[in-house]
């Protein structure tokens, strides 16, 4: 921390890393497993083939329709320009595909509160880390959302 810096917002912007680490795809394949996999065999593996499209999907975008980060993270070679990429949010379509099919699947009410409040607070941690804009994170809730529907179709 800073000399000059807030307390509070040293912490916010501490607590929008561990926030944003949640739509990391290693946790992403995790969590579902946990809950999801010992109810719905055939539901957890529609999501990862659904996390897959969505990663293609939401890279090719990046590559054809490049659109710079906020902080402007330059690349040299194809997976750098992937990753530099700040249209769409993969973070966001990813939070969103996932947690929407733990909420789909879930029977607690509980568990359907926390995995709701979790897709809006990722997808605010990645402004907050200057990693994308709002119109990012609309455009990744979207893919997500539209995949999500579509797979679940396919899981019921």
């Amino acid at each position: 921390m800073k000399k000059s810096e807030n307390f509070w917002l040293y912490k916010f912007n501490d607590w929008s890393r561990d926030f944003t680490s949640l739509a990391n795809p290693l946790i992403l394949v995790f969590v579902p497993f946990i809950f999801l996999f010992p109810k719905n065999k055939f539901a957890f593996y529609t999501l990862l083939i659904a996390l897959l499209i969505n990663e293609v999907i939401g890279s090719l975008i990046k590559i054809f329709f490049p659109k710079k980060r906020p902080n402007g993270q330059t690349y040299s070679n194809l997976i750098e320009k992937i990753d530099a990429g700040s249209f769409p949010s993969l973070h966001s379509s990813r939070i969103a595909l996932v947690y929407l099919t733990l909420f789909y699947f879930s029977d607690l009410l509980a568990l359907k509160i926390i995995f709701i409040c979790i897709i809006p607070i990722v997808m605010f941690s990645r402004i907050n880390l200057k990693k994308h804009f709002l119109t990012d994170i609309i455009g990744g809730l979207i893919i997500g959302s539209i995949i999500w529907y579509i797979t679940t179709l396919y899981s019921l």
